[in-house]
């Protein structure tokens, strides 16, 4: 090969180079996931979860009865529930949703008293919660999305306590019962995991001497899109309330597993 050949040679790999060089950085960028797109339609949808709560505090809610220690394991407020009922609901338009959740549950309690005078006691706590929350969507992507929002938490306790007769043919019933309100700010996290799965995180802090001293609330869970309209979960869930008048006290933390479906229509 002659001098001038291998010159030409080395003229037209080098030309050929940056040739592809420009073109590659001429390529266009990979294409991204589609942003979701936000609708003035509203969407609605309906939760119904199971919430197996264990109750660890201090309670007197039947003062003059004085304060008590709470202990009780899920297994235990379970042998005394009577009832529940534990649903939410949420309306969507464009960024702003509007969240209800509400949970009612009756537990019955009953002892033997020593002595002839009075045969036994029976205890009965209802016990309702209610929150109305509206959320602003301050952030949404094809992984993430962020709401942040206010409400208010209003509680509504209802205790009785009778004492049975005996030999003294006296029946006493004592009867006391609560209710409160309490402001909150809030934020609820999406995280898109790939294919049918999904993670939500969520909490809330409020009371500040309004209603009760602080409440708080905290929940994780793993979703699983079953369909387009129908999102199974499962997770942990936390409430704390410190409520105080008077004598009567109020000061638990209620947290435990959840399971729940979610219908979107």
């Amino acid at each position: 090969m002659s001098a001038a050949t291998a010159r030409d040679l080395a003229i037209g790999l080098v030309a050929a180079f940056l040739c592809g060089s420009a073109s590659a950085s001429d390529l266009p960028e990979p294409a991204k996931p589609p942003a979701p797109v936000l609708t003035s339609t509203p969407s609605f949808s309906v939760t119904s979860y199971i919430w197996a709560t264990a109750i660890d505090g201090r309670s007197a809610t039947l003062p003059p009865l004085p304060a008590a220690d709470i202990s009780l394991r899920f297994r235990d407020v379970l042998k005394e529930l009577n009832g529940a009922f534990m649903a939410s609901a949420e309306m969507r338009i464009d960024r702003w949703s509007v969240l209800v959740d509400g949970q009612f549950s009756q537990v019955t309690a009953g002892a033997t008293l020593p002595g002839p005078f009075f045969s036994g006691l029976k205890l009965r706590s209802q016990s309702t919660t209610l929150q109305g929350s509206v959320l602003y969507r301050v952030h949404e992507d094809a992984v993430l999305a962020l709401d942040v929002g206010a409400g208010v938490r209003l509680w509504n306790l209802n205790n009785k306590l009778e004492i049975l007769p005996g030999l003294a043919n006296l029946r006493i019933d004592h009867r006391e019962s609560q209710m409160w309100a309490d402001p909150l700010v809030g934020a609820r996290l999406g995280v898109k995991l790939g294919g049918p799965w999904s993670l939500t995180v969520a909490g809330d802090i409020g009371g500040f001497g309004a209603g009760s001293r602080l409440t708080w609330q905290g929940l994780g869970s793993i979703n699983y899109a079953w369909s387009e309209n129908l999102t199974l979960k499962a997770g942990y869930r936390a409430l704390h309330v410190d409520y105080r008048d008077g004598d009567f006290l109020y000061d638990v933390t209620q947290h435990g597993p959840a399971i729940a479906a979610t219908y979107r229509f």
